[in-house]
């Protein structure tokens, strides 16, 4: 009978040592899976990121799905219901990039910090959406030295107790910082798709928003608000496509390309994730970690923690490419937007780093090294 066709996104990293071993791997471009792509594969097995929408007009041309797994923590592009009702199994690499969003937020806060009321800079943080990324991003909020606070409708009403939740809109009046972790969701009893709006919670401020969840959750309109003092934004209101005139608002400090998650310990995670959903499907042992393409960092020497903060995440030059979409043609710029992403150079959480100090390096570069999980 031989084994059955495993169709990849060419993106996902490591795919060949990781899932050759339990079918025939078909890599393809995102934009070239299809149904009739797959029909024509006979695939019965998916492997998508998050560009692919896995819906029912793809599933009526590929009947012979029996799994589709996703390599991102988001699950949205996946019509989950469509898929529960043709019994076709589901998997998600949920958290992968937890740690990899939690330490871009912190290294974008610490580069902007500067530029922002001093009222704004101490905080307290607001935390929207306390799941995976949420709670590893607080926790090393704290560590850092901010008084954090959460929201999370669906965890309190399930009665996790691990800290206080506040209402949106109580979150917002307490809080300077408010940072979105959140699934973007249309319906239910708490829909995140556009939490904040023009008027929506009601302006109090000043305020500095970051976005690392999905673009409609903050939408466009964030800067008609009186309140907003500045803003971080990864993730775009109607992303790939996006609002050119943004880029011109000095209160945007920072820009990238939807790679806040981009890290390899993070690509490795999910496509590990992968591995054993698949195994899971064939009946096999899982084995693959990818622990073997995860060797130790050394970073230059420094003195400062924006010199030693760069060497891993370059948000100078990510924010510079991002801007730069604003000279192409409109017709162009969501091909580029996706094209920013898949060149991204894959960076290395900061556990996997380690860093010689400079002579002259300041006190309490160490501590605050430390806090942030670098080794010094």
């Amino acid at each position: 009978m031989g084994e059955p066709t495993i169709a990849v996104d060419d993106a996902v990293a490591l795919a060949e040592p990781a899932l050759a071993s339990l079918g025939r791997l078909e890599r393809l471009p995102a934009r070239s899976i299809d149904g009739p792509t797959l029909a024509r594969l006979d695939a019965r097995a998916l492997v998508v990121r998050s560009v692919t929408r896995v819906d029912a007009a793809l599933l009526d041309a590929a009947p012979r799905l029996e799994l589709v797994g996703t390599a991102t923590a988001g699950v949205d592009h996946l019509d989950l219901p469509e898929l529960r009702a043709r019994g076709v199994s589901v998997a998600s690499a949920a958290g992968c990039n937890a740690q990899a969003v939690a330490e871009w937020v912190a290294a974008a806060l610490l580069r902007v910090r500067d530029r922002l009321p001093t009222e704004v800079a101490r905080g307290p943080v607001g935390i929207v959406g306390h799941g995976h990324v949420g709670q590893r991003t607080a926790s090393l909020l704290e560590r850092l030295g901010w008084q954090v606070w959460a929201c999370d409708p669906p965890r309190a009403r399930a009665g996790h107790r691990d800290r206080p939740y506040l209402e949106l809109e109580t979150l917002w009046r307490r809080c300077s910082i408010v940072s979105f972790h959140v699934p973007l969701t249309t319906d239910g009893p708490n829909p995140t798709l556009g939490l904040v709006d023009a008027h929506r919670p009601v302006p109090v401020g000043p305020k500095l928003v970051i976005n690392t969840s999905r673009g409609a959750v903050v939408r466009d309109a964030l800067f008609t608000r009186s309140d907003l003092a500045g803003a971080i934004l990864d993730v775009w209101d109607g992303e790939p496509q996006f609002a050119v005139a943004r880029l011109a608002d000095p209160r945007l400090l920072l820009a990238s390309p939807h790679v806040a998650g981009y890290s390899l310990e993070g690509k490795i995670r999910a496509t590990a994730d992968m591995h054993r959903a698949l195994a899971r499907w064939r009946g096999r042992s899982a084995h693959w970690t990818g622990a073997a393409h995860l060797p130790p960092v050394e970073l230059a020497p420094a003195a400062r923690l924006a010199a030693i903060l760069e060497q891993i995440i370059d948000l100078p030059g990510d924010d510079a490419r991002f801007r730069q979409l604003a000279e192409r043609p409109a017709s162009e710029r969501a091909r580029a937007f996706e094209a920013l992403r898949r060149g991204y150079t894959l960076r290395r959480e900061f556990a996997a780093c380690r860093v010689a100090l400079a002579p002259d390096a300041g006190d309490g570069l160490t501590a605050t090294l430390s806090a942030l999980g670098l080794r010094s």
